[in-house]
C-alpha cells in the first residue's frame, strides 16, 4: 500500500503553512517544495518553516538542481534540518526546469547531474569529496544523518540515471498505466546495471489530483500538469530521437500550443492549457469522482508505485479534507489525523 503526498508553491507564506498543516492532518505523507527562485520565494525558507509547524509529515525539495545551488549549500542546508528534524527530509533533485528556463538557460547536463547526486551524499554523511581538485567535506557534520536522495525524471537516460543512484525517483511521465510501466522499466534496469537491488528504489509520480463530482470542473483544475510534462516531454524528443518513449506521452506535445512559463507556469487557467482534451488530462492527472480517483490511485499503488505526489494544493483546504476522508482513509498507508492506515 502507497501514500498521498503533497506538493507546495513557495508563495503566500501564511496561507501555504496552514495548507501543510491541513495536508498532515489529512494523512499526507509528504510536503515537497518547489525551488524556482524566480518564480516563487525561496524554498529554504518554506521548508524550514513546514517542519517547525508539523510533527510528522516528511518534507523535501521537489526538485532542487545543482546549477542555482551548489552542491555544497545544498548538502550544509539538508544536514543542518535532519539534525533539527532526524527522519523528516528527503532532498529531491534534478537537471532543472523554471528555475534555469526563466534565466534564458536550458537544464543541467545529465553527466552534471550524475556527478552531483553522489557528491552530495558524500556530503551530507559528512565524508571528504574533491571538488576543484580540492579536499572537501562539511566539518561540523559527525554522524550521517541519512537524508534520502530523491531524483525526478521523465527521459529514459534519467530514468536509468535516478536507478543508478536515487533511493526515491520521481516519475513525471502521466498516470496512465502504460507510461508508468515504461518508465518504471527504465529505473529498473538503471538499477540492475549499477549493481544495485531495483527493489530498493521507491517510486513517486507527481500529478495533479481533483476529487468532484462535477466531471468537467474536475478536468479543468488539473489542466497545468499535462501542459507542464509536455515540456518535459517535448525536451526528450528533441534532444534523444531514440527516446522510445509511449505514444500515451509522445501524443501530448504533438497537440500542444506554445508554452509561456512567465505567463502561467503550472496554472490551469493559462491560455496554454486550453488545447487540452478531456481525454488527454485523464493520461495526466486524477480528475474525477471519488470512485474514479480511488480506482486510479489503486491502480498506480498496484503497479509499484509508492507515493502519489499531488500538486499544487496551496489554499486547498476543502480539497485536501475531501481527498484525506474519500482516498487516503480507503487506500493509502497514512491515515487523517497524521496515523498508520
Amino acid at each position: 500500500m502507497g501514500t498521498i503526498g503533497s506538493q507546495f508553491m513557495c508563495q503566500d507564506f501564511a496561507e501555504c503553512m496552514t495548507s501543510v498543516r491541513q495536508a498532515e492532518d489529512a494523512g499526507y505523507s509528504h510536503a515537497w517544495f518547489i525551488d524556482s527562485q524566480i518564480l516563487w520565494q525561496d524554498c529554504v525558507v518554506y521548508m524550514t518553516s513546514a517542519l517547525a509547524a508539523t510533527g510528522r509529515i516528511v518534507v523535501g525539495t521537489a526538485v532542487t538542481n545543482p546549477f542555482t545551488r551548489h552542491v555544497t549549500t545544498t548538502a550544509s542546508t539538508f544536514a543542518t534540518l535532519a539534525q533539527l528534524h532526524p527522519g523528516r527530509l528527503e532532498l529531491g533533485i534534478g537537471r532543472g526546469d523554471s528555475a534555469v528556463r526563466t534565466m534564458g538557460l536550458n537544464p543541467v547536463k545529465t553527466s552534471f547531474l550524475e556527478e552531483s547526486v553522489p557528491l552530495l551524499r558524500e556530503l551530507i554523511a559528512g565524508r571528504h569529496v574533491t571538488i576543484n581538485e580540492a579536499d572537501v567535506h562539511l566539518r561540523w557534520v559527525d554522524e550521517d544523518p541519512r537524508v534520502p536522495i530523491m531524483m525526478s525524471a521523465t527521459g529514459p537516460k534519467n530514468l536509468r540515471l535516478a536507478g543508478a543512484l536515487a533511493d526515491r525517483v520521481m516519475l513525471y511521465v502521466g498516470v496512465h498505466p502504460t507510461s508508468v510501466r515504461w518508465a518504471m522499466e527504465h529505473v529498473r534496469a538503471g538499477a540492475t546495471e549499477a549493481g544495485r537491488d531495483p527493489g530498493e528504489v521507491r517510486f513517486s509520480l507527481l500529478t495533479a489530483m481533483w476529487v468532484g463530482d462535477d466531471q468537467q470542473d474536475a478536468w479543468d483544475r488539473c489542466r497545468w500538469a499535462p501542459a507542464a510534462c509536455a515540456n518535459h516531454i517535448a525536451d526528450t524528443m528533441r534532444r534523444n530521437p531514440r527516446h522510445d518513449m509511449p505514444a500515451t506521452m509522445t501524443r501530448l506535445p504533438q497537440s500542444r500550443d506554445e508554452y509561456d512559463y512567465y505567463a502561467g507556469h503550472l496554472s490551469s487557467e493559462a491560455e496554454h492549457t486550453e488545447y487540452l482534451t478531456g481525454d488527454l488530462v485523464d493520461d495526466f492527472a486524477l480528475a474525477g469522482d471519488p470512485e474514479k480517483v480511488r480506482a486510479k490511485v489503486q491502480e498506480l499503488f498496484e503497479l509499484g508505485v509508492d507515493e502519489v505526489s499531488c500538486a499544487y494544493l496551496n489554499g486547498a483546504a476543502d480539497q485536501m479534507a475531501l481527498v484525506g476522508r474519500e482516498v487516503i482513509a480507503a487506500t493509502a498507508a497514512v491515515a487523517p489525523g497524521g496515523g498508520r492506515a
